[in-house]
């Protein structure tokens, strides 16, 4: 199988065009590594097994693997409302911080904004970001509604500060990688701001005319426990065998008793995290894959992408890094491959929509907002509409009567993203949000000018 696998991932590589990229995988008993290309089309360096690849949000799981570390060691309770570890928030009785808990940050369940940027991101003290964070109103009350968030994650690292009395970099270092021999370093390290970053570089690739353009990349220094850290697919299996039997683990189980690093993995009820998988614990994201419960994660950074799925009863652990932004088109092939081979990756399958008759009505039109984030649908024609991410993917949309709807990305080759529309519970008729990547994206008000 490793041969076939082998000219499967190189030839869809190639067609990807992504510049470099590494397949690490641990099955049947063994480690293999396949790399391919360069780390910067500039210089022409060759990837090897050891390049540096910027992880993106993947970086969430040894965030949640610190918090884990304290968890064991009595410091934090996964269930305990998280004013308990911070005193200090001075925010009245009745805030939604109050109720969140740090299962609930590690979920997503916390209902905190997706991204929050009002200049304290950029500032590496995550108690600034954490103070300007909880001034924002929730996007839902938090443990009733899943909507991924990067500031929930910025929120745990600070708790981590606070129970430690060291800042989160420093805490992750010396109570996580250096014990486990994990060789990841941060795209941008705020302690030394002016260091050159170790990633390799990140590249946008049109796949329509064949450009491929150099991007450096980079995360706000507040968001780093979210997104900011970089390594290789090895070090990332590696990490994945933690959570296996011990005849398959890699790492010493010091990261933590394994029974608590599984909390990680276990369903957290209220998180349904439609378009991204099928159930999320307080780290990992959960796929199913006939019978079988894969923990994984995916991310994206600045031209990189970056994506791993571990069997823990299996005994199998898959990891993708690329530096080119069609690695989404390459990944989403390499599963189907895979699985042509007999490898079933624990992998979201897209739901399709339970009627065919589309929504050509105006109501789903409007400004979508969760923090930082804002979508505008608009109507192309009398039965087009069109998705705009001011920041990041937009195409045309189609909506169905189930008021499920679809992207599609020229940018990424055509690959299509899900989403849907939700109403207003007391007023059927009326859209009031909508979920897409994960978020949970309230509908305002304001007039959003058609494009016809």
């Amino acid at each position: 199988m490793i041969t076939e696998i082998s000219r499967l991932f190189e030839g869809l590589a190639h067609k990807a065009l992504v510049p470099g990229a590494q397949l690490s995988f641990y099955h049947d008993g063994g480690l293999h590594e396949l790399t391919m290309g360069v780390e910067h089309t500039g210089t022409g360096a060759p990837v090897t097994a050891r390049s540096r690849f910027a992880y993106g949000s993947v970086s969430k799981i040894f965030t949640a693997a610190l918090v884990l570390q304290l968890v064991e060691d009595g410091d934090i309770d996964l269930d305990t409302p998280v004013p308990a570890y911070l005193p200090g928030l001075g925010h009245p009785d009745g805030h939604p911080v109050h109720a969140m808990t740090p299962r609930q940050l590690l979920s997503h369940t916390a209902g905190l904004v997706s991204d929050h940027d009002e200049g304290s991101v950029r500032s590496a003290s995550l108690h600034r970001q954490a103070m300007s964070l909880l001034e924002q109103g929730p996007v839902s009350t938090p443990g009733t509604a899943f909507s991924y968030s990067n500031s929930a994650y910025s929120l745990a690292a600070y708790l981590v500060e606070a129970v430690i009395g060291q800042n989160w970099w420093e805490t992750l270092e010396s109570h996580l990688l250096l014990p486990a021999d994990l060789d990841l370093a941060f795209v941008h390290d705020a302690r030394d701001p002016g260091a050159a970053s170790t990633a390799v570089s990140g590249h946008t690739v049109d796949p329509a005319s064949g450009s491929v353009d150099a991007v450096i990349p980079y995360v706000e220094p507040a968001l780093t426990p979210a997104g900011g850290l970089a390594g290789s697919a090895t070090d990332l299996v590696n990490f994945g065998r933690a959570f296996m039997s011990p005849e398959d683990a890699a790492l010493d189980t010091d990261i933590a008793d394994p029974r608590i690093l599984h909390e990680m993995g276990r369903s957290v009820p209220a998180a349904d995290p439609f378009g991204l998988a099928d159930g999320w614990g307080a780290g990992w994201a959960l796929h199913l894959a006939g019978d079988r419960l894969w923990y994984g994660h995916d991310g994206t950074l600045e031209g990189s992408t970056c994506n791993l799925r571990v069997d823990p009863e299996g005994g199998t652990a898959l990891a993708l890094t690329t530096n080119g932004t069609s690695g989404l088109q390459l990944w989403e092939e390499l599963v189907v491959g895979l699985r042509d081979l007999g490898l079933d990756l624990g992998h979201y399958r897209q739901s399709a929509p339970r009627s065919p008759e589309a929504v050509t009505r105006e109501e789903i039109t409007g400004r979508y907002v969760n923090g930082d984030l804002k979508v505008d649908v608009t109507r192309l024609g009398s039965d087009e509409f069109w998705f705009g991410l001011a920041n990041g993917f937009s195409g045309p949309l189609t909506a169905t009567s189930d008021l499920n709807f679809s992207v599609t990305v020229g940018d990424l080759g055509g690959i299509s993203f899900t989403g849907r529309f939700l109403p207003a519970p007391q007023a059927p008729g009326t859209i009031a949000s909508m979920q897409y990547n994960g978020r949970t994206l309230r509908r305002t008000p304001l007039p959003v000018r058609s494009q016809v």
